[in-house]
């Protein structure tokens, strides 16, 4: 027996040496942040959104005008590694009676270069895939409209699913937040892909800044876009360096588009978070993601729309969001 403890201590040394637990066995998850206090609505909120809007009639079409190619737990962390996702890059069109026709978005360069051949440090979604006619010029002159007919486009990043084609709209103003148009971090992402401000004409650009703006609901700032009460940009800083998304009220009730402010439904509403190498801020990314599914509870007819899931569409129909095939 003497001669038995220290050979076994010296089998199991050796075989911890080598390695007795296999290799790829994944390290614990990281610690979730702490999050600071969430941020209440107002008793009226969720009855004062139709009171407050000074024009009725608005619709939003959803687009589909490319796709991406990721493993699920990239995009959450309920989705497996081996699953390949291709989710949807979208653009949405909201029709307003007054100020005409809205982009939320604007879809991929014309020219996809390398964003369609290999995955870029920035994206979460690259390479990208989009088939002929699947442009949002195209799309767009398929409904009718032409591109000199688009009076804004909102960009929620500068990500080049969100902003590349920023510059085929002659006529429309460009949004976008102060916060996301001088980030530091947002340029750092921005050394592998090319460069956004390159679409955007900047004799057109409208810059946002949040840094003033009061609350909106359960989020930290929000800005009454056309101050009608219709279309309010949300500060959703986090997902992206300065990313912004928006609310609408159309007539059936409001519609949140998140923009890079949340992926797909499981941020949202089972708290589950995407790799943090794609969120420029996880705590931020964590407590936006829950403002959204509180502001279901202050806003009952409320539907959100992810940056790249349409699975809400079919969850939550209604007659003046429609997802254009």
């Amino acid at each position: 027996m003497k001669r038995f403890f220290p050979a076994l201590a010296l089998t199991l040394a050796g075989c911890a040496e080598i390695g007795l637990v296999p290799h790829g066995v994944p390290a614990p998850p990281a610690p979730r942040p702490a999050l600071r206090p969430a941020r209440p609505a107002s008793a009226t909120f969720g009855s004062m959104l139709i009171a407050r809007r000074k024009v009725d009639g608005l619709r939003a079409e959803v687009f589909v005008v490319a796709e991406g190619k990721v493993r699920g737990n990239l995009l959450s962390e309920l989705k497996s590694p081996e699953a390949r996702l291709t989710p949807p890059v979208t653009v949405v069109l909201i029709r307003h009676p007054t100020q005409g026709a809205v982009l939320f978005g604007a879809g991929l360069p014309e020219d996809l270069g390398g964003l369609g051949a290999r995955r870029l440090k920035g994206s979460a979604l690259s390479p990208f895939k989009r088939t002929p006619g699947q442009d949002i010029v195209s799309r767009l002159a398929a409904r009718g409209i032409k591109p000199e007919d688009v009076t804004t486009v909102i960009l929620p990043d500068l990500a080049p699913e969100w902003a590349g084609r920023a510059g085929a709209f002659p006529n429309a103003a460009i949004i976008l937040s102060s916060q996301a148009w001088s980030n530091p971090k947002r340029r750092a992402l921005e050394r592998d892909m090319p460069d956004p401000r390159a679409f955007i004409p900047e004799e057109r650009l409208k810059l946002q800044d949040f840094s003033l703006a009061p609350p909106y609901g359960n989020f930290d700032h929000g800005i009454d876009l056309f101050k009608d009460g219709t279309v309010i940009l949300i500060d959703l800083d986090g997902g992206a360096a300065g990313g912004m998304g928006v609310w609408v009220n159309l007539d059936a009730g409001s519609l949140l588009l998140t923009g890079p402010g949340a992926f797909v439904y499981d941020n949202i509403f089972d708290d589950a978070l995407p790799d943090r190498k794609f969120v420029v801020d996880i705590s931020s990314f964590m407590w936006n993601a829950r403002a959204m599914k509180l502001a279901t509870e202050a806003a009952p007819r409320l539907v959100i729309l992810p940056a790249h899931d349409l699975s809400t569409l079919k969850l939550s129909p209604r007659p003046d969001i429609s997802l254009v095939p």
